[in-house]
């Protein structure tokens, strides 16, 4: 189990004794979908990004409580299924646009106040995410309720994670226009337009 399960799997420990239903998304590794299962008790289902993940996965658990992403990050769920959902790091990294996919799914298919967990890695470069990155992936759909480092940040960047928990609200988009001819200047600078590319 990578750090980044790790921290996610304590996070959710730290917060639940025990989930009515929980899913975890992506992690490739059966010890974390065991872990949670062990740490949360309730009815839990996992989703492995790609068939090999999915077979694997499967032998270890029940073969109904595993299934496999979309190709684009859809999950193959209907609404508001699950109270908490645990997210793996490497399904946010890479590709944008599929990240803010799988974002919108997991608003998708959480219930309403529902939980989003995940750690990532803390970088302040083109990789990884920065403090303000996190909260621009979510602020549509979710609140961030808990966002942790590891007590030792202040030693160094190197390892540094964001451990993430965030809850579930109604989704409004947030970007605001940009300034044109019918929008006074003082009402843009009161909310500043959408960061295209760049650090997320």
């Amino acid at each position: 189990m990578d750090k980044c399960a790790a921290a996610a799997c304590a996070e959710l420990s730290s917060r639940f004794t025990h989930v009515r239903a929980g899913v975890d998304v992506g992690f490739g590794d059966v010890t974390v979908s065991q872990t949670l299962r062990a740490a949360c008790p309730g009815v839990w289902m996992t989703v492995e990004d790609g068939p090999s993940a999915r077979a694997r996965t499967a032998e270890a658990l029940d073969p109904k409580t595993v299934l496999q992403l979309g190709a684009g990050g859809e999950m193959p769920f209907d609404d508001h299924q699950f109270e908490v959902a645990v997210l793996s790091a490497s399904l946010l990294a890479g590709d944008r646009e599929r990240a803010d996919t799988v974002v919108r799914e997991m608003h998708r298919i959480l219930q309403g106040g529902g939980c989003l967990i995940f750690s990532v890695d803390e970088v302040g470069g083109t990789t990884g995410f920065s403090q303000r990155g996190v909260y621009e992936l979510l602020k549509d759909g979710f609140d961030v309720v808990g966002l942790k480092r590891p007590p030792w940040w202040k030693f160094g960047a190197a390892g540094r994670t964001l451990t993430v928990c965030a809850r579930r609200k109604t989704w409004r988009r947030r970007s605001a226009p940009i300034v044109g001819a019918a929008m006074p200047v003082s009402s843009a600078m009161l909310s500043p337009r959408e960061r295209k590319g760049g650090v997320r």
